[in-house]
Order: C-alpha cells, then sequence, then structure tokens
C-alpha cells in the first residue's frame, strides 16, 4: 500500500519552458539555438545540478563559448529562468493538494540548482511537502542510486510503500532498483496519469 508519493520537480510539478526563456531576450532563431545549447544543455548547466559548481562559475563559462554581443543576454537569462521558465502545473499541484488531505506524504526529489530551494519558498509550495531533496544541496544527482537511499534514509521511508513520479525513464528505473514504486509522468497526458495510478489504490 503507498503511503508517501515523491515528485520530481521539473516536467511534473513544473513545465519546463526555457525556450520561451530565450526568446524573452532574442527572435533571432541562430541565436535561440546556440542560447539554448551553450546554456540548457550544457555540461555547466549538469554542473549546477550537481551543486559542483557556482552559479557566476557557469555564468562565466557560458559566456566564454558565446559571442560578446550575447554575454549580457546570457547572464540576464541565468538570472530570470526561474521566473520565466517555471510554469507551475496547476494540475500536479491539485493533485499533490488531494493526497495530502487524503492522509499520504509527499516529499520532493528532484535534480536542481542552488537557486530552486530559494524559487519553492518564494512560491511558498514548500507547505504541500513533508520533505526534500534538491540535487545540488546533497551532491548527488538523479539516476546515481545513493540520492534514491539518501532520500529513504533520512525520512525513513519504507521503499515499497513509495510511489516515485519522473518524466525521466532512466530516474524511474533507478527508482525501482531501490525497490520505489515507480512513473513515468508526461503532462500532457494527465488524465491518462490519473487513471494509471488507480492500481495503486490512489484515487482523487
Amino acid at each position: 500500500m503507498i503511503e508517501n508519493i515523491i515528485f520530481d520537480l521539473g516536467n511534473v510539478v513544473f513545465k519546463l519552458k526555457f525556450e520561451k526563456v530565450i526568446k524573452e531576450f532574442t527572435q533571432n532563431e541562430e541565436e535561440i539555438k546556440l542560447l539554448e545549447s551553450v546554456i540548457f544543455s550544457s555540461e555547466e548547466w549538469l554542473k549546477l545540478d550537481e551543486g559542483a559548481i557556482t552559479k557566476q562559475e557557469g555564468i562565466d563559462i557560458m559566456i566564454s563559448k558565446l559571442p560578446i554581443n550575447l554575454h549580457e543576454v546570457c547572464r540576464k537569462i541565468m538570472n530570470s529562468w526561474t521566473d520565466l521558465g517555471l510554469e507551475l502545473n496547476n494540475s500536479m499541484l491539485n493533485f499533490i493538494k488531494k493526497v495530502r488531505e487524503k492522509g499520504y506524504r509527499t516529499y520532493i526529489l528532484s535534480n536542481a540548482p542552488l537557486e530552486i530551494p530559494i524559487f519553492l519558498e518564494k512560491l511558498d509550495l514548500l507547505q504541500y511537502f513533508d520533505g526534500k531533496i534538491i540535487s545540488a544541496e546533497e551532491k548527488l544527482v538523479k539516476p546515481n542510486l545513493e540520492i534514491y537511499k539518501l532520500l529513504l534514509k533520512k525520512f525513513n521511508l519504507n521503499p515499497k510503500k513509495c510511489l516515485f513520479i519522473d518524466d525521466k525513464l532512466e530516474n524511474i528505473e533507478s527508482a525501482i532498483n531501490c525497490n520505489i514504486n515507480g512513473y513515468v509522468f508526461d503532462y500532457n497526458r494527465f488524465n491518462q496519469f490519473l487513471n494509471d495510478i488507480k492500481k495503486y489504490n490512489i484515487i482523487i
């Protein structure tokens, strides 16, 4: 029986709109592709999730890969991506509220940089969770099994009584390897999600 529901953030609780962020600062298609590659698809972006570099170090490296006319654009993107590029998935937030009312405990397990806990506080979202594991804070990232083990240990959770919801198959596979039930989420198929989790007797 499921007692704990664990949520990824990106493309689960929030919809990631990175292209929208870039288009706030340039409409040039070549520049959009370059900025997406150098910022959001970069090794530095992953290192920010890992907590391996600071935000300023990440910006400095990204800027070094861009023409001078995009340096300030890069800074603006990096300083506004949470506000502009994270769209709250209200359907999922409503789901979280309802399962909490039914007595389920809810947790966050997400690959994310250090800005995200601050952003969650700003939106007053932490009230809807019993605990969180943010990769940059722990210097561990999914799908590394150790981050799942840390979650279970820190909050004293029985893995067989947990359901983890994430948008990436490899992260769900690691959860399953830790005996945690997993569901690969697609925010474009929310009603399908509600139907699928009925097998865990989660009905709202």
